[in-house]
C-alpha cells in the first residue's frame, strides 16, 4: 500500500479494530508527524482484540498463551520501545499431549521414547515412501507429503479436525503451512518434513526459545500502553463501537458506519475487524474460541506453559498455565489454568458453561486439575478467533474489489492466521507506506 495522492493534511484516518494490528498502526501515525486525525474504533469495552486479559480476585488470565516472539528486527525495536524495561524475559516450555503422556514440543528422542512402537515403525517405513505428491491442494495432502500418512493419522488429522470444525481434505495447503511448519517456532529448529523431524528428534539441536512478556498485569499491558500513547497526541481509541460498513462514493471509501455511534468520515480507513462485516455473502469464515478461565487452590504440577491436545474425546485443543509466564498471574500458593474450545455450534456459543461436566471430566483425566479444588470457573466467548482456510478462500481474496482509501490488515480483516508479531510487521509497513508479505503465501 502506498499513501493515496489525495491523502490531504489533517484528513482522517479510521482504523476498524483495536487488536494489536490496529493499535500499532495508529500509534505509528499518531507519531509520524503528520497533521493527521487517527480514530481506533473497537467493538470491545477495552482494546487489544485477542491479546487482551481478565482478572478476578488476584488472578490474570490471558486469552491464550500470548507472548512476544520475532525474528524481525523492526517488530523487535517496536516491541523494546513500547515496553522499555517493563518486561521479562522468559525460556519457552512447550508440550503435546500424545498417547496417554505429556511430551516435549519440538520432540525429541526422549518424548517419544513411550509412543507405541507400531507407531514408530510405521513412521519409519513412511521415510521410504516420501515423495511430492502430483497436486498439493489440501491440508492432508501437505502433511502426508512432507511427514508420512502414519504420523498424519495419528496426530496432525484428529487434531486439526478437532480445531477447526472441518475436514483435513477440505482445508487448503496454507491451513499446514501457516499452522504446522509454525508451530515450532525456533527458526533453528527445522520440521518441515519427516526426516527434518525425526532428524531433530535423533539429533535435537539445543532449543532455547525466549520471549518477551510484560513484567506487570498480562498481554492487555502492552495494548494499553499503546492506547496511551496513542490518546496522549490527540488521537482517539473509542470503545464499545462496533463497525457495520463502510460508506462508498465514486469508488472510494468516505466514511465508516457503527451500530451506535453513527458514521465517521474518513479520507483512509484501515479495516482490522472481520472482512465478512464488509463482504457478508463472499463466504469468508471463521472460529470462534470457548475460553474458560479456571482458578485453583493450590499450586499443580502442571510443567508446560501451554499444551496441545489433539484427541478427539477432549473436548479442549489447548492449555495455558499464567503462572509459567509469571508467577504473580496468581496469588501466592494458588494457580490457573486457561482452556480453549474452538467452536461452530452455535449452541454452545449461546450457552458455554454447558461443557462445564464435560471440561471437568476431561481435565481431570489428562491430570491437568482436581475438580474439587477449583475456586472458580469463567466463562468467555472469543468471537473470529481464526481464519478458515477453505480450499476456495484464495480466489475470494484475490476477488476483492475494494475501493480506494480502504487498505485490510490484521488477522480477521486481510483473512490471515498470524501472529502477534506478524501483525505488528504488516502495521509497521503500512505506516511506513510500504506493504507486508505473508510468510507462507507466496503468489
Amino acid at each position: 500500500m502506498t499513501e493515496p495522492e489525495d491523502m490531504t493534511p489533517g484528513g482522517p484516518v479510521v482504523i476498524v479494530g483495536g487488536g494489536i494490528a490496529g493499535l500499532t498502526l495508529a500509534e505509528r501515525l499518531t507519531a509520524s508527524g503528520k497533521d493527521l486525525d487517527v480514530t481506533v474504533l473497537e467493538r470491545e469495552r477495552k482494546p487489544g482484540g485477542l491479546a487482551r486479559t481478565f482478572s478476578r480476585d488476584g488472578f490474570l488470565f490471558d486469552i491464550g498463551p500470548h507472548r512476544f516472539h520475532t525474528a524481525d528486527p523492526s517488530v523487535n525495536l517496536y516491541l523494546l520501545d513500547v515496553m522499555g524495561a517493563d518486561h521479562v524475559s522468559i525460556s519457552r516450555c512447550s508440550n503435546v499431549y500424545m498417547a496417554g503422556k505429556y511430551r516435549s514440543w519440538p520432540l525429541t528422542l526422549r518424548s517419544v521414547a513411550g509412543l507405541p512402537l507400531p507407531v514408530l515403525f510405521r513412521s519409519f517405513l513412511d521415510l521410504f515412501r516420501q515423495g511430492e505428491e502430483d497436486e498439493i491442494r489440501t491440508f492432508a495432502d501437505h502433511v502426508i507429503s512432507r511427514y508420512g500418512r502414519n504420523i498424519y493419522e495419528y496426530f496432525f488429522r484428529d487434531y486439526t479436525e478437532k480445531f477447526t470444525g472441518c475436514s483435513a481434505g477440505e482445508l487448503h495447503y496454507d491451513w499446514a503451512e501457516a499452522g504446522v511448519n509454525r508451530a515450532v517456532i525456533d527458526r533453528n529448529v527445522r520440521a518441515g518434513d519427516l526426516f527434518s523431524l525425526l532428524k531433530g528428534i535423533l539429533i535435537p539441536k539445543p532449543v532455547s526459545t525466549r520471549f518477551y512478556y510484560p513484567s506487570e498485569g498480562g498481554i492487555q499491558t502492552f495494548c494499553d500502553r499503546q492506547a496511551e500513547r496513542i490518546r496522549s497526541r490527540g488521537g482517539r481509541v473509542i470503545c464499545d463501537c462496533r463497525a457495520t460498513g463502510i460508506e462508498v462514493q465514486l469508488g472510494r471509501a468516505t466514511g465508516v458506519r457503527t451500530e451506535n455511534m453513527g458514521t465517521f468520515d474518513s479520507n483512509m480507513i484501515y479495516w482490522s475487524a472481520p472482512v465478512s462485516i464488509l463482504y457478508p455473502d463472499a463466504g469468508f469464515r471463521f472460529m470462534d474460541t470457548i475460553v474458560c478461565n479456571i482458578a485453583l487452590e493450590s499450586a499443580r504440577s502442571n510443567g508446560y506453559q501451554w499444551c496441545y491436545f489433539g484427541e478427539k474425546d477432549l473436548v479442549f485443543s489447548r492449555l495455558t498455565v499464567p503462572r509459567h509466564f509469571r508467577e504473580d498471574m496468581v496469588p501466592e500458593g494458588r494457580d490457573s489454568l486457561v482452556a480453549e474450545i474452538t467452536v461452530s455450534d452455535m449452541e454452545m456459543r449461546r450457552n458455554p458453561e454447558s461443557l462445564r461436566n464435560r471440561l471437568f471430566d476431561d481435565l481431570a483425566r489428562v491430570d491437568a486439575i482436581d475438580p474439587s479444588k477449583v475456586i472458580f470457573d469463567e466463562w468467555r466467548v472469543i468471537p473470529e478467533t481464526y481464519p478458515i482456510y477453505d480450499l476456495d478462500y484464495r480466489n475470494r481474496i484475490e476477488g476483492l474489489e475494494l475501493p480506494s482509501g480502504l487498505e485490510l490488515i490484521g488477522r480477521c480483516g486481510s483473512f490471515w492466521y498470524n501472529n502477534m508479531d506478524h501483525s505488528i510487521g504488516q502495521a509497521l509497513a503500512l505506516a511506513e507506506g510500504g506493504a507486508f508479505e505473508k510468510d507462507f503465501w507466496k503468489t
